[in-house]
This record gives C-alpha cells, structure tokens and sequence, in this order.
C-alpha cells in the first residue's frame, strides 16, 4: 500500500552548514527523511539575496553539507527552493554522505569523492593529457605525467572529460602543484571557475 511520503519525513531541529557558490552558509533544519532534509538557509556575502540563490541553482544544484545533530557530510542536490516570510527555504536531497564525519566537515579539503576519469587540459594552446583522482563540488585533483612551463600555481585553464565516470567542460584555476607524493609525476588541484 502507497504512503504519502510525507508521512516518511520526521520534524528535526539542527544547525548545519551548506557549502556553495564558494561560501560556507549557516542553517537550521526543519524536518528530516533518509533520502533529504528541508532547511532554512541564513543568507551569506555573495548569496545575500532570494534572487541570488534562485540565480545560482539554475547553473548548479549540487552542494556539500554538514548536519550537526546527525553528524553528517557530503554532497546534496538542491530539489525545490522558495522563500516564506522572507525565509530562504530550501529542499535537499542527499548524495554520496558520510556519517560520524564532524572533522571532515572542519577540514573541507579531504572531503573529496573518489572518481577516476580521463581528459584533457588547454593552456595557451597547448595540450596535457591527465587522468583524474577525485573531486568534490568545487574542484579537483588531477594527475599529469609532465609538467610545463605554462602550468603554475593561479594559471587558468581549460579543462576537458567525456569519461563514462565523470564529464565536464570547464574553466579552472590551478591552485596546486606538487611531486612529493608522485615522483613518477605531478598532481594538480584545480578549482572550477565555470561549468561543470
């Protein structure tokens, strides 16, 4: 027999955190189901305004969040989205968490989801193909057996995939490069600028 899903949904009070369009916003939580979570979002610097919020999920609408109460991170999609009394309501459908997970959430950098997928880079015309080692909502590691001159820390790139695992067409920034683990190359952490 067919419940109503709401019927599923439990009120649930919690403060937590919502990572997106580059900016850690603060929220409470309404009410709670094993697949999503109904929150209030406090307005943050740059998604200041209800308009700014409905702007930027027409692009994006996946998010990384951080539940207190349930101890809970990873990534969320943004379902529904409205404004009620001038509260910024917003309606998350949760993917790929990770329970117990308070210290992951304070060092943002290590929650990355594991994916290997191939591509290229373009940087002034040329070519670097690499093969991917992780992402997360707003970047990722990639692998390059060679390295050249054009490719610094804070250089722009364009980035390219079609994997079956993972596609993106992208600009990013490279705010990364290091050799110490990959004396066979070097990995490159790179934020996206656009696309995805």
């Amino acid at each position: 027999m067919y419940i109503d899903r709401k019927e599923y949904r439990k009120n649930f009070t919690s403060a937590g955190q919502l990572y997106m369009a580059g900016e850690t916003l603060e929220f409470i939580s309404h009410d709670v189901s094993v697949q999503g979570i109904s929150i209030e979002v406090v307005p943050g610097r740059l998604l200041a305004e209800y308009a700014d919020f409905e702007t930027y999920i027409k692009e994006n609408r996946v998010v990384e969040i951080f539940v207190k109460e349930l101890m809970l991170t990873g990534e969320a999609e943004v379902i529904w989205l409205r404004q009620e009394q001038g509260a910024i309501m917003m309606g998350l459908e949760f993917h790929d968490t990770i329970y117990n997970a308070d210290r992951l959430w304070l060092k943002r950098q290590f929650y990355r989801k594991e994916r290997s997928f191939s591509g290229f880079l373009l940087t002034k015309n040329k070519r670097f193909e690499f093969e991917g080692k992780n992402i997360s909502v707003d970047g990722a590691m990639i692998f390059l057996k060679e390295l050249d001159a054009s490719l610094v820390e804070n250089s722009i790139i364009r980035l390219y995939s079609d994997s079956e695992s993972f596609s993106i067409k992208a600009t990013a920034k490279i705010c990364w490069i290091t050799e110490e683990t990959a004396p066979e190359g070097f990995y490159l952490g790179l934020r996206y600028l656009d696309g995805k």
